[in-house]
């Protein structure tokens, strides 16, 4: 046997914080998600199996990423709610699995005002982002109007040219002369 001792390592669950670091942590990141200096995201819960996953959300926090989930535990039907802190951001980078450093317990009320602050932002930034695209489309349709109103307004001898209404079947036009008489001893279908 060599002179080093074999070490077993015990996995220990990630640490839990009480309902006071809870708040301390969740009014962080709710003011931080005010100032847009946290982004949330939100899961659609379409491709999951809904039955215990409720309401996800993630928050990218540099080579962190927070989640703050709402879940129905499968076999008493009960609500939890949680704020996990993990590594995912480097798992791709240098680890190999996405390990959980550390999660908090929520209240429900906590959670709600959580759900309230990234839902508005998340609502806020895809109107933004409408708002933006609308913008972009009409940009060429406003540059054609501006172009049409700083232009000499049509003259009377150019609207001549430019039909204003339909003419009806009774009313003799430019664009619809009066027949030729008929004369009868030409054939119907001759040309002149």
């Amino acid at each position: 046997m060599s002179g080093q001792a074999s070490q077993t390592t015990t996995i220990l669950p990630p640490p839990n914080g009480d309902i006071e670091k809870s708040d301390k942590y969740l009014m962080q990141l709710i003011e931080l998600i005010n100032q847009d200096k946290l982004i949330a995201t939100h899961t659609d819960l379409s491709k999951f199996d809904p039955t215990s996953l409720q309401e996800h959300y993630r928050l990218d926090l540099k080579d962190y990423e927070v989640e703050v989930s709402h879940n129905k535990q499968a076999n008493t039907g009960k609500d939890s709610y949680i704020i996990l802190f993990n590594n995912l951001k480097s798992v791709n980078e240098k680890c190999t699995e996405k390990i959980i450093l550390a999660y908090l317990n929520l209240t429900g009320d906590q959670f709600a005002k959580f759900k309230t602050i990234a839902d508005d932002q998340i609502e806020r930034k895809r109107k933004e982002a409408e708002e933006k695209r609308f913008k972009e489309a009409m940009t060429p349709i406003d540059q054609a109007l501006e172009e049409l109103a700083a232009s000499p307004a049509v003259t009377e001898e150019e609207s001549m040219y430019i039909p204003t209404e339909i003419p009806s079947s009774n009313t003799q036009t430019a664009l619809n002369p009066p027949a030729a008489p008929i004369d009868d001893n030409q054939p119907a279908f001759a040309v002149s």
